[in-house]
């Protein structure tokens, strides 16, 4: 017997909204993905992958806006007091409810992981007591005024008392304590190769186009673009500077880009009383730590070509700088320029400093971040070397660096940051806090301590008034440049690439989020 038509066409809309509801998204990141506890570190991968499953009190937005997210609002009821209300009806992975005692739990939970690389309790140190005023309300008290603690709070991800308790991070690759309120649920994580998700239709919010995702883990440069051509992957973060041409002229794949919040650095040991594989060009032991000297940090920045590095070596994916921000960001210092290249002052500084012939070093790059790290190390080696240093450039995973890098084992080594949490003193608070003035931080691999530096970014971060605050924000950059803190270098430009009808929106981030992307 024929079916009418009518009924045919409705079958064939109710199997097409079938085959759109089983759709599923494979994306490739080039960050390497460490953990899945969304507490245990701070690094780039982790991020990517746990804020599919894992969210926070508040959020920022593409542009890097500060939005509600599990609070639905927060106000300041005293200089050191917050109240965050939360969203009702919120529910974890396994149906449990999303309370106050959860926030109070994942606010206390970070200080116990000590062994972490990059510890999320540096955005929570200030809290002195964290209490639930009843289900649906929360109070934080901090240790001193605090005015930026929502944006603080974007950046620790609440999980669930009821599952996690009693967990070690390495239980969480399993699948225990994976119950998150977020967009996707949990399925599978294979180290270094792939996360595995699925929609959670009881999902408080918006829900996701795609009711599956594998986020693949590529950091090799070749790998994820030939993934992407062969139609292995939909999305491809980071695309190789080597194959812009080749993806812009494809005319399936849709090439993006956007100016990042974020920004490369070279920082210096300068905590070792002497400095680890360095030696003099005899390879004798150097009698002390050149770090220590503000005339050879000086130096190493004067010999650094910003402009060859942003234009040639990243392929116009640099912009040269000594800001932490973009020109269009809250806090940037217009008086504060890139340094020029400066060969002739920088040989006159390693002089009087008592290296005119300089030294031998090592300097250390990831392998698995972004895809010009390695290009840059080399092309910054090349530059020292004309100041006579003998530099060795060494490539290694994240893993490696960051575990050597929290043991000051590495003399110089290049790290990325960005103004993750909506506010430039939040990620310079983080950035530089160590042992003195965070007692759950052991190390800070940054080394740079000084009270110059300290003092006013302390009174921007207590103050309620944005004109004091950037006001101040800007004397903070003037000592990064002054004492050498660190070595900026080049803002960064995000890229990205989709085949055909897949629609991604970037983020200032650079983040990656399958529940950000629909079809067309």
């Amino acid at each position: 017997m024929k079916k009418p038509l009518s009924t045919a066409l409705a079958l064939a809309a109710l199997m097409a909204c079938g085959a759109a509801a089983a759709a599923e998204l494979k994306m490739a990141i080039a960050t390497d993905v460490t953990s899945m506890d969304p507490q245990y570190a701070n690094i780039a991968g982790n991020v990517q992958a746990s804020r599919h499953m894992f969210e926070s009190l508040a959020d920022l937005d593409a542009e890097g806006r500060l939005v509600p997210r599990l609070a639905e609002s927060w106000q300041r009821v005293a200089p050191s007091v917050w109240e965050f209300k939360l969203r009702r009806n919120v529910k974890f992975h396994d149906g449990s409810a999303f309370t106050a005692e959860d926030v109070v739990y994942s606010v206390g939970r970070p200080a116990t992981l000590t062994a972490s690389p990059a510890t999320l309790n540096g955005f929570l140190k200030d809290i002195s007591k964290a209490e639930a005023v009843n289900e649906h309300t929360v109070r934080l008290t901090t240790s001193t005024p605090l005015a930026v603690l929502p944006n603080y709070m974007a950046m620790v991800p609440m999980v669930s008392k009821k599952a996690t308790t009693g967990l070690k991070p390495e239980d969480f690759e399993s699948g225990k304590g994976m119950s998150g309120t977020g967009p996707y649920k949990f399925v599978r994580f294979l180290r270094s190769d792939r996360v595995e998700l699925l929609r959670n239709d009881a999902y408080w919010g918006n829900k996701p186009t795609y009711d599956k995702v594998t986020i693949r883990i590529m950091p090799n440069n070749p790998a994820r673009t030939a993934a992407l051509l062969s139609g292995e992957v939909d999305v491809i973060a980071a695309v190789p500077a080597a194959d812009l041409a080749r993806i812009k002229s494809n005319a399936n794949l849709t090439f993006y880009t956007k100016p990042l919040a974020r920004h490369t650095f070279w920082t210096m040991n300068q905590f070792s009383e002497r400095l680890p594989l360095a030696t003099d060009h005899a390879d004798k032991p150097l009698a002390g730590n050149p770090f220590k000297d503000v005339r050879v940090r000086r130096a190493f920045s004067k010999a650094i070509d910003r402009e060859a590095i942003g234009t040639r070596v990243m392929e116009g994916l640099g912009v040269p700088t000594q800001n932490p921000v973009p020109p269009t960001m809250f806090g940037y210092n217009p008086s504060v320029q890139p340094e020029k290249l400066d060969l002739d002052g920088a040989k006159k500084l390693m002089a009087e400093a008592g290296y005119p012939n300089c030294f031998k070093l090592s300097i250390f790059a990831r392998s698995d971040s972004h895809p010009t790290d390695s290009a840059q190390a080399q092309a910054t080696g090349q530059m020292l070397s004309r100041l006579g240093c003998k530099v060795t450039v060494e490539v290694v995973p994240t893993s490696v660096f960051f575990t050597r890098g929290n043991k000051l084992e590495l003399p110089m080594l290049l790290l990325a940051t960005g103004v993750d949490g909506g506010d430039l003193g939040v990620t310079l608070e983080y950035l530089f806090s160590n042992p003195t003035n965070n007692p759950f931080r052991k190390i800070n691999m940054q080394t740079y301590d000084s009270p110059v530096f300290w003092k006013p970014l302390r009174e921007a971060l207590a103050s309620s008034d944005e004109l004091v605050r950037e006001r101040k924000y800007r004397e903070v950059i003037e000592v990064l440049r002054n004492e050498v803190g660190v070595i900026p270098t080049q803002l960064m430009v995000g890229t990205w690439a989709s085949r055909k009808g897949v629609v991604l929106k970037p983020r200032v981030d650079e983040r990656t989020y399958a529940q950000d992307i629909t079809g067309n």
